[in-house]
């Protein structure tokens, strides 16, 4: 389980490589893929935010019409609660001794 997280940390929690896959876009189609697929690891792990799923869905109704600046924002949001998610579990999974209260 560690190197799996460990390996889609790498793949996830790069904000700066998303951000250059979807710059050459004449839609956000990349930035909004990278989201889902980022929305799909957290998923797995059990910590997918519940917001996450409708911004990507509003990210391809906006890319859809048109708005492609307005779609770049809510796949860069859903992205990035994606990314916070994995970490999340990263977090748990490394500390989930300390949330047992003591007696």
């Amino acid at each position: 389980m560690k190197k799996v997280l460990s390996l889609l940390s790498l793949l996830v929690l790069m904000p700066s490589g998303s951000m250059l896959l979807a710059a050459g876009n004449a839609c956000s189609s990349a930035l909004i893929d990278q989201a889902e697929a980022a929305r799909k690891v957290a998923a797995s792990l059990g910590y997918e935010w519940r917001d996450t799923a409708s911004l990507i869905a509003s990210a391809k109704e906006a890319c859809e019409q048109g708005q492609q600046a307005k779609a770049d924002e809510l796949a860069s949001r859903a992205l990035n609660e994606s990314q916070q998610a994995v970490a999340q579990a990263q977090f748990m999974e490394k500390n989930w001794e300390m949330m047992i209260p003591e007696h």
